[in-house]
């Protein structure tokens, strides 16, 4: 019988963060399928007159930022439960060290220790131009290029 990498959480531990970030992901699918419906339902009635029509590009424009967000989110959290599956879970990416319980319950979707993640975030903010999300896992370019 193999240890587990992520041994550092008890069964019950893992349990419960499986758990909640289930809740997330179904909370996410829910509030998609509820925009998704009033998109729909918008299109059918459609705006009366042009400062309708304009607040509710703007109001589309917000919602569509939030939904991308949510997406991303929605995303990191199928790959963490993906992780919990192959006993991964609670590993730090960068230095693979146990993350701990406490931080795993504010952040179930975390992939560093806080140690790492505060390195990654010092870099971050030193390194303003053609720096990269850790969290978010894509290039960030502030010169344009």
């Amino acid at each position: 019988m193999s240890v587990r990498l992520n041994s550092h959480l008890s069964d019950k531990q893992i349990t419960m963060l499986r758990d909640k970030l289930l809740a997330e992901a179904e909370r996410i699918r829910s509030n998609f399928q509820l925009k998704k419906s009033e998109y729909e339902n918008h299109s059918i009635t459609g705006a009366k007159d042009e400062v309708d029509s304009a607040n509710d590009n703007i109001l589309l424009a917000a919602d569509m930022r939030f939904s991308n967000r949510e997406s991303l989110y929605y995303k990191k959290i199928m790959k963490t439960l993906s992780k919990i599956e192959s006993e991964q879970y609670g590993m730090c990416d960068e230095c693979g060290e146990a993350i701990t319980y406490s931080r795993l319950i504010a952040r179930p979707t975390s992939e560093m220790c806080i140690l790492c993640k505060e390195e990654s975030e010092r870099e971050e903010s030193q390194n303003f131009f053609e720096r990269r999300s850790k969290s978010l896992g894509r290039e960030m370019s502030v010169s344009g290029h």
